[in-house]
């Protein structure tokens, strides 16, 4: 979802100020779309695994990568309820406008938990779970409270919770193991 005014309602680089980066650090922009984060995200750190589960997004996103010449951008087609990476294997996951997508949210919770490092971050933001005038029905969004439950039931800690014009700002660090 790539508009012209979007980064006046969902700057990249405000949002991704929100959590701290390091060039050495391996991160993962779940749901990627159409990399309107991940490509401001890969210049921030070593390597980023963009994830979504539909293979247009994905052969899109790699056209803007080429493109652009961005080389530590790694395009993973996942499953719904999977993500295609490897135990305790990121220091940092975004994900962008994508909770309310998915089915098995609890699920997804315990994948995130399942790649990230331990004290890794994710960062989370969705649509406020209200009439906004526009992103998904109201009906299928999670509230921000009910993020954070969803989060903390799943052994993570809230370091960060900020409400933007249409979304809240949510970061996570992962505590248990």
């Amino acid at each position: 979802m790539e508009t012209e005014n979007r980064k006046v309602w969902q700057d990249p680089e405000e949002i991704l100020n929100s959590v701290g980066t390091k060039p050495d650090f391996i991160a993962a922009d779940l749901g990627c779309g159409s990399g309107f984060f991940t490509v401001p995200l890969s210049q921030r750190v070593r390597r980023v695994y963009a994830i979504d589960i539909q293979k247009e997004m994905l052969d899109f996103l790699k056209e803007k990568v080429e493109r652009l010449k961005i080389k530590n951008v790694e395009l993973l087609l996942s499953k719904e309820d999977e993500i295609p990476l490897e135990d305790e294997s990121l220091d940092l996951l975004i994900s962008i406008n994508t909770l309310h997508e998915f089915g098995n949210k609890k699920r997804m919770i315990e994948e995130i938990n399942r790649v990230l490092k331990y004290n890794g971050d994710a960062l989370i933001v969705d649509f406020k779970k209200e009439d906004t005038g526009f992103g998904p029905p109201v009906a299928i969004r999670v509230s921000k409270d009910g993020a954070i439950d969803f989060f903390e039931k799943k052994g993570f800690v809230t370091l960060q919770v900020r409400m933007l014009s249409y979304h809240y700002l949510l970061v996570f660090k992962k505590k248990k193991v």
